[in-house]
């Protein structure tokens, strides 16, 4: 958040929920993002219980000369938001015939005696139990919600719904969020949508933040200073070129000019660069044609080739599920780089599906690729249909 306002000592309260794809990395090989989130929000969900079962005791101990009915009408309304949340939940779940069990925080299934821990749901599932419940916690605080394409991983009826339930439990609620699916905002909500290339095309955007122009000032000399810094390392060729790439790795973004001048700087070090500074440019890239670019670059260094790490770096950066089927097209009938499609190939492309169209297309090319499904693209490929 950036302005050229007095600061005021103000720090809003913002939530942020993160993106499928960033939660869907593992920190271990039983435990997701998703999960460590879960963990956390049920917790949170404990206490606020024992918060409203305060209150309720509050309300019964206070002798105000009410009726017994108004007093029940009281404590009603304290468990009103709740209801909500759990009434939703049972809404989205109804079509896989889960039911949630509040004071266990596990699912239960008709036919099933074993309970359902939120670990055991499928990514689209946690990511919807995220977002309600991190939006129930707010307690119906005015705060602002962040969200970076909420969509992914989620049933094309819950998109639809994501925003009328989330402010059916906190209506004080702002909530931002990036997309890619029309879906999302149609329910209502056009009026709402601001397109980026309408916000780039303001004028004077970035410079009206006194902030923001410092930042593009700070940029200028990335190269010139992860030179010097590139002197300064220790160790051989490799080692050196190990803190290279961490180097570069620390940045948010870059421009293709500055990548293709590092690699340029690498070269008149006699330094080769590996598969990893390759994927790790690709990373910093936002336009897909600047990062095919640096992918293509790949073929100059004879000894580099490109894997599925940097294939698969690439494949994030496109815009359209075409362009990314185009893409695999293209890489696995060159013989030279004899590189053919994985499963997370597949799996990022069928995040960026917009319709059923092509979430088609996406199934069809693995298909034809004999690419076996694993339970991430399987889930993901549930929800989408």
């Amino acid at each position: 958040m950036t302005g050229n306002g007095e600061i005021t000592g103000h720090k809003p309260d913002t939530t942020l929920i993160s993106t499928f794809d960033v939660a869907e990395k593992g920190l271990s090989p039983d435990t997701t993002l998703l999960d460590s989130q879960l963990d956390r929000l049920r917790l949170e969900f404990v206490t606020y219980q024992r918060d409203l079962s305060n209150q309720v005791e509050e309300a019964l101990k206070e002798d105000d000369g009410t009726s017994g009915e108004t007093r029940l009408e009281r404590i009603q309304s304290v468990y009103e938001t709740k209801e909500t949340f759990v009434r939703i939940l049972t809404e989205l779940f109804s079509h896989t015939g889960k039911k949630f069990d509040e004071r266990a925080f596990h699912f239960l299934k008709k036919g099933i005696r074993t309970p359902i821990p939120p670990k055991s749901l499928s990514s689209g599932e946690k990511q919807m139990l995220i977002i309600l419940l991190t939006t129930l916690l707010q307690d119906g605080r005015e705060c602002t919600l962040l969200m970076d394409e909420p969509e992914l991983s989620l049933h094309i009826d819950w998109q639809r719904s994501l925003i009328e339930n989330m402010r059916q439990m906190n209506p004080n609620c702002q909530i931002i969020m990036a997309t890619h699916s029309p879906t999302v905002y149609y329910q209502g909500w056009i009026e709402r949508v601001a397109r980026i290339e309408g916000i780039r095309s303001s004028p004077d955007v970035a410079t009206e933040s006194a902030i923001l122009a410092e930042k593009a000032t700070q940029s200028e000399g990335r190269v010139r200073r992860m030179r010097g810094d590139f002197r300064k390392f220790s160790g051989g060729m490799p080692a050196k070129l190990y803190q290279f790439n961490r180097k570069i790795g620390a940045h948010t973004s870059l421009t293709k000019d500055e990548c293709v001048e590092l690699l340029d700087f690498l070269r008149e070090n006699m330094v080769r660069p590996d598969v990893t500074t390759f994927a790790t440019l690709i990373s910093k890239l936002n336009r897909y044609a600047d990062a095919k670019e640096i992918f293509d670059l790949m073929g100059t260094h004879t000894h580099v080739k490109p894997n599925h790490v940097t294939l698969n770096t690439l494949i994030k950066r496109v815009g359209r599920v075409g362009e990314g089927l185009e893409l695999v097209q293209n890489v696995s009938a060159d013989e030279n780089l004899q590189l053919h499609p994985d499963i997370t190939t597949f799996s990022i492309l069928l995040g960026k599906a917009r319709n059923t169209d092509e979430t088609r297309w996406v199934e069809e090319v693995r298909n034809y690729y004999g690419v076996k499904a694993n339970d991430t693209y399987l889930n993901k490929l549930r929800f989408k249909r």
